[in-house]
């Protein structure tokens, strides 16, 4: 009998916090194509902003000092290529962001050291996220009109709080099912996007961009309401 849905909370995958960093993406704005993310590190939480980034059709920056994070980042595809100067990433982001293109761009570099660069140079993102360190360009970033998330102060976005008051109003659990082969898999994909509403962007989208971020997965991670879950569940049977 094959494994039924279970929560994915209890779970160790790297699908899990990429799907709930989209989805606070979604939550705050409905579209982020041409729109710049400013992004501190890459370590896992960091690279899954910069994987739901790419996915949500932003162009994103993540500043990391850590060659192997960087290494890390480019292998999962977290980010499309990796630079030295910053000079390098504003020729490439600038082109990107003018065709509403979506790219993840990693910088090797001492963050406080290339933001005070940033900040000379008049970039403004438009979200600006990472560690509580650098609470100066969040709040020049903040006056310029950026989000900021999320910094520990009292005008910064909590994530956990947006995406909790997301979820409120959508009745949805993570859900994860396991397949033995990729065939069974891309056939569950697309079964599942015929039982997700044609409105829904935000799980629509990340079925499609799933598949291409994780080509060796055997199992997939999303959204579901206990009547979908269920669905599932009985095709996920035949599968």
């Amino acid at each position: 009998m094959p494994p039924e849905a279970l929560d994915v909370s209890l779970l160790d995958d790297p699908q899990a916090p990429i799907l709930r960093a989209f989805t606070v993406l979604s939550a705050l704005r409905l579209q982020w194509a041409g729109v710049l993310i400013l992004n501190l590190g890459l370590d896992p939480r960091g690279a899954a902003v910069s994987h739901a980034a790419n996915i949500a059709g932003a162009v994103c920056l993540s500043l990391e000092p850590d060659p192997a994070l960087l290494r890390n980042a480019l292998r999962s595809g977290a980010c499309d290529f990796i630079v030295n100067t910053l000079d390098e990433a504003l020729r490439a982001i600038k082109n990107e962001v003018r065709k509403r293109r979506p790219l993840s761009v990693g910088l090797e570099g001492n963050p406080s050291t290339v933001l005070d660069e940033i900040v000379e140079r008049g970039v403004a993102p438009e979200l600006f996220t990472g560690p509580v360190a650098h609470p100066e360009a969040a709040a020049h970033f903040r006056v310029l009109g950026a989000l900021i998330l999320p910094f520990d102060d009292p005008a910064a976005i909590s994530a956990a709080g947006a995406l909790e008051e997301f979820l409120s109003t959508h009745p949805w659990q993570l859900r994860t099912f396991a397949f033995t082969t990729a065939a069974e898999l891309r056939a569950f994909d697309a079964r599942a996007l015929t039982l997700i509403p044609t409105e829904d962007r935000l799980r629509r989208q990340w079925l499609v961009s799933a598949s291409r971020i994780f080509p060796r997965e055997r199992h997939r991670v999303l959204w579901l309401t206990e009547e979908e879950a269920h669905t599932l569940g009985s095709i996920h049977e035949d599968v």
